[in-house]
């Protein structure tokens, strides 16, 4: 394996930041408390009608979409009867076009649109306990308690299942994760929730620029968390697949470590494999995840949603208007580390439509409206003046 390389926005992070007009909410709180976590797509495929237990398992992955349940997970379900159905979505047309009268019912998960690729994650029978570790499972659910403890980032670790390499790869991460969130500052001027009052008539009274307010009482903290898990674990069958099969370079390793940064809710980076899970490259990830937001659109950004399910949204609190943001233009954890492959480059995706109401860097409705008052003011003095002197 070639040496890991640094990209360029990791060694001028420190000089592009002051230039941007960012937030001081760091960047793993701002996904937690202000990114929607993307949809994913479960997909059910059959020609005779469904069976009673067939029927349990749509039942259970219906309740899981529906965001009236309690669930809360971000996945949307498509019932497709190959019998009469003649239209079919591009996306997954290659997977319901080569399903035969006789196969059993499939369950199939996509990825976001957002992803690399339209192939599906996963395929699987159609049962009840294969649609509930679609949705859910125990690794997450550990995931999601450490993130709304307010861990800045849970770094997964996929083991290899070559014993010596797993126990050097976790000692190595925890050393470097102790080092980095030793040297990790959160950004100064950021605002609880509880204080915006007290901030506006105090001593210093004066505007507080909501964008630095958190939304949530969840402990903000410098903390990293270590998790492993086995390739080989039945109940992270689903999951893992779901961490590794958007990117070749993950997909294609099968006896190398693999560290995965996640954060805000279930947003994970491409991981570090093997001896790039380094401490330069820990602490690019971490000081990436720590700085304050550039307030910029989520989805120019690195990373992926991840299935969940959680309603992040009944942990947050107030009802903001909140704009959809976008981190500095960094490029992946995948360009953090290069493991000496020559791939082309992923295609870029269209850009989806922005729903949310975005502005110019400069345009402040206010400031456009006082400078225009300022210059109609000295025009008409200058024309008083003149008619004065004729």
């Amino acid at each position: 394996m070639s040496k890991a390389r640094i990209p360029l926005w990791v060694t001028t992070a420190a000089f592009i930041a002051p230039l941007v007009n960012a937030c001081q909410v760091p960047v793993f709180r701002y996904a937690l408390e202000r990114w929607q976590a993307d949809a994913y797509h479960a997909v059910v495929v059959h020609h005779a009608p469904l069976t009673k237990a067939e029927k349990e398992a749509v039942a259970v992955l219906e309740r899981s979409s529906n965001p009236e349940f309690d669930t809360g997970a971000n996945l949307v379900l498509h019932l497709f009867d190959a019998s009469s159905d003649v239209s079919t979505p591009p996306r997954w047309q290659p997977a319901i076009s080569s399903f035969k009268p006789d196969d059993p019912v499939q369950l199939l998960l996509y990825y976001p649109s957002s992803a690399k690729t339209d192939a599906p994650l996963w395929t699987g029978t159609l049962t009840s306990e294969n649609a509930e570790k679609l949705v859910d499972s125990p690794l997450r659910q550990k995931i999601v308690e450490e993130l709304l403890d307010g861990t800045s980032t849970v770094w997964l670790l996929i083991e290899s299942g070559e014993e010596s390499l797993d126990q050097r790869a976790q000692k190595q991460l925890r050393t470097f994760l102790k080092q980095a969130g030793e040297e990790t500052k959160l950004p100064e001027g950021v605002i609880p929730l509880d204080q915006v009052e007290s901030l506006r008539s105090g001593p210093d009274e004066g505007p507080v620029d909501m964008e630095d307010v958190l939304r949530s009482s969840v402990p903000l903290k410098i903390h990293f968390s270590t998790i492993s898990v086995s390739r080989s674990d039945p109940e992270e069958e689903i999951f893992l697949s779901m961490l590794l099969s958007n990117s070749p370079r993950m997909r294609s390793v099968r006896e190398e470590p693999i560290a995965i940064p996640i954060f805000g809710r279930g947003r994970m980076l491409e991981g570090m494999i093997g001896e790039a899970i380094t401490l330069e490259h820990v602490q690019g990830a971490a000081s990436y995840l720590c700085a304050a937001c550039s307030c910029q659109v989520k989805d120019e950004n690195p990373g992926l949603d991840a299935l969940f399910a959680v309603k992040w949204d009944d942990y947050m609190l107030g009802s903001l208007i909140i704009e959809d943001k976008v981190l500095p233009p960094l490029e992946g954890i995948a360009e953090l580390v290069d493991d000496g492959t020559d791939e082309e480059p992923a295609p870029k995706l269209p850009e989806k439509p922005v729903t949310a109401r975005t502005e110019p860097e400069n345009s402040n409705p206010s400031r456009l409206v006082t400078t225009l008052c300022v210059l109609a003011i000295l025009i008409l003095g200058i024309t008083a003046w003149g008619r004065r002197r004729a």
